[in-house]
């Protein structure tokens, strides 16, 4: 071999592959095809959103070596076309006992998209088969790494997930931060190892809002002046886009204006026509139906969560102010802040009774619903019949109208609690006592309590009753560690359009799909 041949040997050994899941849109393709360009080897991408099975899948021009598995199928336990799964050995007691936790967790994942009614039998089963097929996928095809667009919340991922931290295999997952226009890329659900080692970079330092990049610095001072909501819980889009999917007739306001356009004969053709198409939805099982029965299910889907909104209203109190009290904020369900970040406390009802167990007699807690939960769709799975009377049972716990503005709340509280919400982020910036049951990118922020058990409860209540409260100077400590290992960038276009980002420093989505191709391929490169 000569000296040419040599060097290409060796670049082709230092070629890294990954395999992807997600990454589904355009602007993410681009990202994936950044880092295809800079000699990263895209082995296997599992996906499923119909963008994405027209841009890439099948398109041997632009991922010649690729395996591709829709999500569909991967949900379904159906593997990969090119995957023979006749050759993965069975899995023993000894083996599947390791990952009892993950089981747990990935049963919980499925019944959040069970949409028709499949027995916990099937389902122990199907979690066995991902187990199988994805041991035997990484063992067969030895990826370097595993590249997550978000925290995997999905059964399936999650116990890819599972399995490659298993193995050793490096993953790097993409998360969204309160912080609008910045990402981090992390190796774990529960554990930010970089945000723990650049605190101990910078121990004993204190820096200055001028050490702040101006985005970061800009996000600190309107959180110390401006209570606005985060977008995401801003309902009005999502009232009108629950209404749109389970809605049978358009609206005055477009039936008139096709009227006055001359098009009402035609829309009504094309609206029928689209009633009688078959689509799918994401399910255990395949869940394939005409548009005009899935707007029916949706009808009935609404009709489930308006009894839970009822049942809530039935119970609520306004806040009095004067009272001593923990201000509980419970997250929409389901959703990856508890599914894949809660761990034991998915179930926010034992987050509720921990702190009421441990709660000072005088004092009280109220609890805040959020308002998606009532509209989001797939979110009749997240509550059951009875759950706010289970809530107001507990000593001393009271549920206030979702009305009631969360910047009040948290200004008379002694905290304010979650398992990893936005209130308790934004109570911390303003001076108050936060606590955390789940995992968080903001957890070793000073201010910041993290609790698992009643005995940590006990001494956070504690704490707050000493006078605890955040101190702003190790608060801009921990920003400038997050401005150095955070990225700039929106990881969807929902976060692009209402993340309230500083557009100064990602202008377009193609600057944004460098943006996170060049760090996606620096952390490959470490």
């Amino acid at each position: 071999m000569d000296r040419h041949g040599k060097k290409r040997h060796i670049a082709e050994q230092k070629k890294k592959r990954i395999i992807v899941f997600d990454f589904y849109s355009k602007m993410m393709i681009k990202t994936i095809k950044g880092l295809q360009a800079r000699g990263v080897e895209i082995v296997y991408w599992a996906d499923g959103k119909r963008e994405f099975m027209d841009e890439v899948s099948g398109r041997r021009d632009l991922f010649p070596n690729t395996i591709f598995h829709s999500a569909d199928d991967a949900i379904a336990g159906v593997p990969a076309r090119e995957i023979d799964i006749s050759m993965f050995e069975p899995l023993g007691s000894d083996f599947i006992k390791q990952f009892l936790e993950c089981e747990l967790r990935s049963l919980v994942m499925m019944d959040t998209i069970d949409l028709t009614a499949v027995t916990l039998m099937k389902k122990i089963h199907l979690y066995n088969e991902y187990l199988k097929y994805w041991y035997g996928v990484f063992q067969t095809l030895k990826p370097d790494a595993i590249v997550f667009y978000d925290a995997p919340h999905m059964a399936y991922k999650h116990v890819a997930h599972c399995v490659a931290k298993h193995l050793n295999i490096r993953q790097i997952i993409l998360r969204n931060t309160q912080i609008g226009g910045r990402l981090l890329l992390v190796d774990d659900t529960v554990d930010f190892k970089k945000i723990r080692a650049k605190i101990e970079d910078h121990k004993g330092k204190d820096f200055t809002l001028d050490d702040l990049n101006l985005d970061v610095r800009d996000y600190y001072e309107k959180q110390q002046r401006i209570d606005r909501y985060p977008f995401y819980v801003r309902t009005d889009n999502i009232k009108k886009r629950t209404y749109r999917m389970s809605r049978f007739l358009p609206s005055g306001d477009v039936i008139k204006k096709n009227l006055r356009n001359l098009t009402f004969l035609k829309t009504t053709y094309l609206y029928a026509r689209m009633l009688l198409m078959k689509r799918s939805m994401p399910s255990i099982e395949p869940f394939k139906r005409f548009v005009w029965a899935i707007k029916l299910q949706e009808k009935r889907w609404q009709a489930t969560r308006d009894g839970f909104k009822r049942e809530y209203a039935e119970h609520q109190t306004q806040p009095d102010y004067s009272k001593k009290y923990i201000y509980v904020t419970l997250h929409n369900q389901p959703e990856a802040s508890t599914s894949s970040d809660g761990d034991v406390f998915v179930d926010q009802i034992l987050m509720i009774d921990t702190l009421s167990y441990v709660l000072p007699d005088d004092w009280v807690i109220y609890v805040k619903e959020s308002p998606l939960q009532w509209y989001y769709p797939r979110t009749h799975k997240g509550r059951f019949k009875g759950y706010t009377e289970e809530i107001v049972r507990k000593k001393n716990v009271y549920v206030v109208p979702t009305e009631t503005s969360t910047f009040d709340l948290i200004k008379n509280s002694q905290a304010v609690a979650a398992v990893t919400g936005s209130a308790v982020w934004e109570a911390v910036l303003r001076g108050k006592p936060g606590m955390v049951f789940g995992y968080t990118w903001y957890m070793y922020c000073d201010g910041v309590l993290r609790v698992k058990d009643f005995e940590s409860c006990k001494d956070a209540i504690q704490k707050i009753q000493g006078g605890f409260i955040p101190d702003q100077q190790k608060i801009i400590n921990f920003l400038k560690v997050f401005d150095e290992v955070s990225i700039r960038g929106y990881r969807d276009y929902r976060f692009r359009d209402g993340a309230d980002l500083n557009k100064t420093f990602v202008k377009d989505d193609e600057e944004n799909a460098k943006n996170i191709s060049a760090a996606l391929y620096q952390e490959l490169s470490v």
